[in-house]
């Protein structure tokens, strides 16, 4: 039987007080707590490194050399402690790549964290997942009931797992090695302006613009990996509307409108998006200084081997009539004016 737990866990992490030397008998920890490390970065540079990549960011982690004792200047707490009977310190620095750290963010919408456990002598401990802010890093000790012999990582994200040898960094992906294959994200855009249809009928030169990003495929997007045998195709659809000219059907009057709010929704050959998620920090509707309305989304469709190249997007805008012209009492304070771009993925 394992040794009563008796230390006070703090965020995950156990935080050693001078009270807690009398507990448990001379250690103060048992078999499975986690103990803090006195710096953040404690064993990166100076152990054994592995990557393991989830749709949220490419975990790095450095395994320090396993010991059975912990001075003063090891611990967060300033407190020198022994491992119980037989156990060992494993020592572990991780952190998100701030290189590679959801750059693929804008197409995962997810509250799923990972399941991590240490598996050392044939025995498992959970401990508790990185921090998932991409920023800084954490260094700690797994307090294990043998030598720390074969020390290994048991991922599981969402449902599938990976398993990670701490001690040479090889790596079961399973059915996320699609990971790790990923390119660098498609920020050029090209035009999808050569095909409209307005829904009403349009008054001088069109002040519609489109654009698009280059499609990539991802094993995991929105909140869920890709069924056996398919993934997801994402891409960023920008949109712009300028101001709205309109005639009033008696032909004396007519107005200027401005779009207050769009709904969007997109097509890839015979298969509806998805999700698609509107980037706020990208969305302008209206702009307080051109009265122009401009939106971003991020798509995602399910794909199998072969996807189509065909994208439709269909854009139905509010419009306010800001000002008006002519004699006639046929002008309408708010217009819908759906908008049709059809495109071809490149």
């Amino acid at each position: 039987m394992l040794p009563r737990r008796c230390a006070v866990a703090v965020a995950g992490l156990i935080a050693l007080a001078p009270a807690l030397v009398a507990c448990g008998g001379d250690t103060g920890v048992a078999v499975g707590d986690v103990v803090p490390a006195r710096d953040d970065a404690q064993f990166s540079g100076a152990g054994n490194e592995s990557i393991v990549a989830l749709p949220i960011g490419s975990l790095e982690i450095t395994l320090g050399k396993p010991t059975d004792k912990l001075s003063a200047d090891d611990t967060r707490q300033a407190e020198a402690i022994d491992a119980p009977d037989g156990g060992t310190f494993v020592p572990i620095t991780w952190q998100y790549d701030a290189s590679s750290f959801g750059r693929y963010a804008d197409f995962i919408d997810t509250e799923a964290t990972p399941d991590v456990d240490l598996i050392a002598d044939g025995a498992t401990y959970r401990i508790p997942p990185p921090d998932d802010s991409g920023t800084g890093s954490t260094s700690f000790y797994v307090v294990v009931g043998g030598p720390g012999k074969d020390p290994s990582l048991k991922i599981d994200f969402d449902g599938v797992t990976q398993t990670v040898d701490l001690t040479t960094g090889d790596r079961d992906a399973g059915a996320a090695e699609a990971l790790y294959d990923l390119p660098s994200p498609k920020t050029k855009r090209t035009d999808c302006t050569g095909a409209i249809e307005y829904g009403r009928k349009l008054v001088g030169s069109s002040t519609f613009t489109c654009s698009v990003t280059r499609p990539v495929r991802l094993p995991y997007a929105g909140d869920a990996w890709a069924e056996d045998g398919q993934g997801w195709l994402a891409v960023t659809v920008r949109t712009t509307l300028g101001r709205w000219n309109e005639v009033a059907k008696d032909l004396k009057s007519g107005g200027v409108y401005y779009a207050t709010g769009v709904v969007g929704s997109f097509r890839l050959g015979d298969v509806e998006a998805a999700q698609a998620y509107q980037d706020n920090g990208e969305t302008t509707c209206p702009s307080t200084t051109s009265g122009s309305c401009t939106t971003e989304f991020h798509v995602i469709f399910p794909v199998g081997d072969k996807a189509p190249k065909k994208l439709r997007i269909e854009q139905d805008y509010t419009l306010l009539l800001t000002s008006a012209w002519g004699t006639g009492t046929d002008t309408e304070q708010n217009l819908d004016l759906p908008v049709t771009a059809t495109t071809t993925l490149k």
